[in-house]
């Protein structure tokens, strides 16, 4: 079945003055130091036409998703089930969600489905033939497991660099990249994508807008590819990865954006190496399927909100009677006591919710190689246990894919380490059993 492909983009950037999400307090925009974009890459052969959406955003909830599909449907007669939408996370962007101390920006999220739709719809003008190539290759030198297991038998986050209370990363790293390559039939270069588990790497300005080096990547691949070619870069399950390595073996000689760009030259350096071995296809079979995650949220108790009440009756970080782990849910480390209203207001939005809830869990086929999208922040263990059960060539595990229910954590992780990723929240939403759900699901929608 011959292809046709095509590539684009729509601006997303926020006005200024718009709350950022990606900490525990409110930032807000003073300065756009690079635009936010969609960015789309439609493929289509003669029975079936696919969507991809790479947003510059924190996450994308279900109800914007849903939204552009709708939109995407009614205007470019593509499914919901052969459309997904991704956010990068970059944690300079726009208040999507209620996230810990950030609000919704509900302004944003009521324009920004139309602006994602926009994208699909001016690729699909832009449809034209085109071969498509795969390829993967692995990179180990750039992450860092951020989750440490401490001498005093607690698991911290980003625990400090040469932390002489280190004792070993709870668990790997993914080091495989793996790409997507569009071309036109005279070999103008249409679109690259590339999938790799790095959470993000961060900017000089936390109240400035950027894409961060997703953002760079684009940028970078244009360069090298011309400004026609729109790259995607997808975040792969990387839920506890960085860039740092707090063993303080590799010491980095720059940060901010200048760390961003080396970073993103890294994937790029590959992408441009791996598009000279790749084989070409013409002809290609595309398919997508939908299934709905069912799960259980963390569960909030009566003393849990009793807590949380006390908390909030008083000046932040002066609750003096909490002492380590009051909340039912905290497991080792301690909230530290300047962050506890922050997770009192959590423990109240959680058990407002029902103690069951849903999320969709998507496969996309494109010939031999397979893309499986997650709602949320995919531990790394996960993603690389799904890549190592499927035969597809290669396997994208993309995360914060067509809705956010947090972080997804290892069962071992909630009952047994605890930290950040683990605290219940809005953004850390799954209980126990949600990753052998959901990996059940995605095998079964593998086929």
């Amino acid at each position: 079945m011959s292809i046709n492909a095509g590539s684009a983009t729509s601006n997303i950037t926020p006005p200024l003055g718009t709350a950022i999400p990606g900490g525990f307090r409110p930032r807000y925009a003073q300065n756009i130091h690079d635009e936010l974009f969609a960015k789309a890459l439609v493929l289509e052969n003669e029975s079936t036409r696919i969507a991809m959406v790479t947003c510059d955003l924190i996450a994308v909830t279900e109800q914007m998703v849903d939204q552009a599909k709708q939109r995407i449907a009614d205007r470019c007669d593509i499914p919901p089930e052969h459309v997904m939408v991704n956010a990068t996370h970059t944690h300079t962007a726009v208040a999507v969600a209620n996230l810990l101390g950030v609000d919704e920006d509900s302004y944003y999220t009521d324009w920004v489905p139309l602006k994602i739709a926009d994208a699909v719809e001016l690729a699909v003008v832009r449809l034209k033939s085109a071969r498509v190539g795969f390829s993967s290759v692995n990179e180990d030198r750039i992450t860092f497991n951020r989750r440490w297991h401490m001498k005093n038998g607690t698991v911290q986050m980003n625990p400090g660099v040469g932390n002489p209370d280190l004792v070993k990363p709870t668990g790997p790293i993914d080091p495989e990249i793996a790409m997507i390559y569009v071309e036109a039939e005279d070999s103008t270069p249409i679109s690259a994508v590339a999938n790799f588990s790095l959470h993000y790497i961060g900017t000089d300005n936390g109240s400035a807008i950027s894409a961060d080096y997703f953002g760079h990547f684009d940028r970078l691949m244009r360069r090298y590819l011309g400004e026609s070619c729109i790259s995607l870069l997808w975040n792969a399950a990387s839920g506890q990865i960085n860039n740092i390595d707090y063993s303080g073996k590799t010491k980095w000689t720059t940060g901010g954006h200048k760390q961003a760009v080396k970073m993103a030259n890294v994937i790029a350096g590959h992408f441009i190496t791996e598009m000279q071995f790749m084989e070409m296809y013409d002809t290609l079979q595309f398919s997508g399927k939908i299934g709905s995650l069912t799960f259980p949220r963390k569960k909030i108790t009566d003393d849990d909100l009793t807590l949380a009440e006390k908390i909030l009756a008083v000046e932040p970080g002066t609750y003096d009677a909490y002492e380590t782990g009051p909340f039912s849910w905290v497991v080792g480390q301690a909230i530290p006591k300047a962050l506890v209203d922050v997770y009192a207001l959590e423990c109240q939005r959680l058990a407002s919710l029902p103690k069951q809830l849903t999320s969709p869990v998507q496969v996309l086929r494109l010939g031999e190689a397979a893309i499986v999208a997650l709602p949320g922040e995919v531990f790394v263990e996960t993603g690389m246990n799904i890549k190592s059960k499927s035969d597809a060539k290669p396997l994208f595990l993309v995360s914060l894919a067509n809705g956010y229910i947090g972080y997804i954590c290892t069962d071992e992780a909630l009952t047994e380490q605890g930290g950040y990723e683990t605290w219940a929240a809005m953004s850390s939403l799954p209980a126990v059993g949600t990753v052998s759900a959901m990996e059940a699901l995605v095998a079964s929608l593998l086929g």
